[in-house]
């Protein structure tokens, strides 16, 4: 909003709305100050600078949305991998229960632990 100005023939400061035109047909102007090359010049700064905020307001928004999206996709693949995880646990607490120890086994447990086989186990 713009600040009050004080004209020369109200110099009280009130507003002189008993001027200003109720016509919509735009023939005059809505206040003495439209004429005015510093009121002129003040408006369209400040509509400049509210462009620039609304341009912001939008840009972050749009990022706020982009970050959103990326972690819900990564919060998915988090809890794929927990599932994973959660099956290799249950098949290598099966394992351990059978106590029973033999090729295929070892084959299981090395591929869930994501180690290569080596031939010098005990077996």
């Amino acid at each position: 909003m713009p600040a009050k100005r004080r004209t020369a023939a109200g110099g009280d400061g009130s507003n002189n709305r008993a001027s200003t035109s109720t016509d919509t047909g735009g023939d005059m102007p809505m206040s003495p100050q439209t004429d005015d090359p510093a009121y002129k010049l003040k408006r369209k700064k400040n509509n400049e600078a509210v462009q620039r905020t609304r341009e912001k307001t939008k840009k972050t928004a749009e990022e706020r949305k982009m970050r959103i999206e990326k972690l819900k996709e990564e919060n998915t693949q988090l809890k794929a991998k927990i599932q994973q995880e959660k099956t290799h646990i249950n098949t290598l607490r099966e394992l351990i229960i059978k106590g029973e120890k033999d090729e295929n086994q070892n084959r299981i447990i090395q591929e869930i632990l994501g180690r290569p086989e080596s031939d010098d186990d005990d077996d």
